[in-house]
């Protein structure tokens, strides 16, 4: 007497020696006939638009922020003795000397304060207006 694990395996055996057969239904008359199937695309070329997409966008950041480095760092070398200007921290004082990386800003009557040439934001008119720069000095098309 053979053991019921014995019986599967036979049987499996057995299944597997069969010759396998498959039949096909021809197709009915007039009916158009299926098209190979085709690969859904695949993951890259599926986010193939999004990559480009996102490298493009970066592309068009980086280059507006590095146009706005370029133009304050041509306004902080146009600026001169005699400038009325304004500092990151609102203090609005006249160029009294200009040192390699700092500025002596006069704030008050016999008040002067040194800052970095970075603290300043911008010129200003005496009105404490913005004021225009040179605009062929500024000009950055690089």
């Amino acid at each position: 007497m053979m053991n019921p694990e014995s019986l599967i395996l036979l049987a499996d055996a057995e299944a597997a020696a069969a010759p396998q057969t498959t039949i096909q239904v021809p197709a009915a008359e007039g009916a158009p006939e299926a098209a190979p199937q085709q690969s859904s695309g695949g993951g890259l070329m599926g986010m193939l638009p999004f990559i480009i997409i996102f490298v493009v966008m970066i592309f068009f950041m980086t280059r507006s922020q590095k146009k706005q480095q370029q133009k304050r760092a041509a306004m902080l070398n146009q600026l001169t003795k005699g400038a009325r200007v304004v500092t990151g921290a609102g203090m609005y004082g006249t160029i009294v000397e200009v040192k390699d990386n700092s500025f002596i800003i006069q704030i008050a009557d016999n008040v002067k304060a040194e800052f970095a040439k970075n603290g300043v934001t911008g010129v200003v008119d005496d009105s404490g207006n913005p004021a225009a720069l040179d605009p062929k000095k500024l000009d950055v098309t690089k």
